[in-house]
């Protein structure tokens, strides 16, 4: 297919050169979460371009398999600006694009298929820290109501009420949404969000089986801080990442 010019918000030469180090942020983050089996081919990952009411996003396609020169950009009214890629941007747009809108610290959305972290979502139980990993969600993830897919601006904006101020958020038998500050902060969050889930849903059974209580001992609001505040220093984000991204490029 060939490419489309851009239709608005046309970027400059320059603009185009500064954006290429975040495209290719994108296409090996979304193999990250590709390989850690956080994607079943309906996933996204986009960025905020800095300076511009525009973001890049992943097409519609399986994450380990999307090229930085296929990442599409869509503008903070859901419109669709490039065809870059034979699948295009993906249809939940407002997810992202509300975000942006309403949390001028958020530069990166994950949208995950995570297994673990659905299933607190159909259950209606929150994903709460407790290990130190957990907490760098900085607090608990709960469920939003609404399962079906964030395709329009009034959903989309429900959604975000529904998140917050917080990092994550579940969506009921449908994935969840993970924010972060950068694209390596988002990709980790989701991948330490889903592990927390594990964690919490095994300890549940094991402690059901052991006591016959189901009681867990989750983080308290002060560890979270903490440790989450610890664990989400830019160098610890940091060597997280480059280890995701060699086991992915090793797989």
């Amino acid at each position: 297919m060939a490419r489309q010019a851009w239709r608005c918000n046309q970027l400059s030469a320059a603009e185009t050169a500064a954006v290429a180090p975040l495209r290719r942020l994108l296409a090996d983050g979304a193999a990250i979460l590709g390989h850690a089996g956080l994607n079943q081919g309906f996933g996204h990952l986009s960025a905020r371009v800095p300076g511009r009411a525009l973001f890049l996003i992943t097409p519609r396609k399986n994450f380990t398999a999307i090229g930085a020169d296929e990442i599409e950009v869509v503008d903070f009214d859901g419109t669709k600006l490039t065809t870059n890629s034979v699948d295009r941007a993906p249809n939940e747009v407002f997810i992202h694009a509300c975000v942006y809108r309403a949390r001028p610290d958020v530069g990166s959305v994950a949208r995950t298929q995570a297994e673990y972290v659905e299933a607190f979502g159909v259950a209606g139980l929150p994903i709460r820290p407790v290990h130190d990993f957990g907490a760098i969600l900085m607090a608990s993830t709960t469920v939003h109501p609404e399962p079906r897919l964030i395709t329009t601006r009034e959903r989309g904006e429900a959604m975000v009420q529904a998140l917050g101020d917080r990092a994550s958020l579940m969506l009921r038998g449908n994935g969840c949404v993970v924010v972060g500050g950068t694209v390596q902060e988002a990709v980790v969050r989701a991948v330490f969000l889903e592990e927390s889930a594990r964690l919490q849903y095994r300890a549940l059974l094991l402690r059901q089986a052991a006591r016959g209580d189901g009681a867990i001992r989750y983080f308290d609001d002060a560890e979270v801080q903490e440790l989450g505040a610890e664990l989400s220093r830019a160098d610890r984000i940091d060597r997280k990442w480059k280890s995701l991204l060699v086991d992915c490029q090793r797989a």
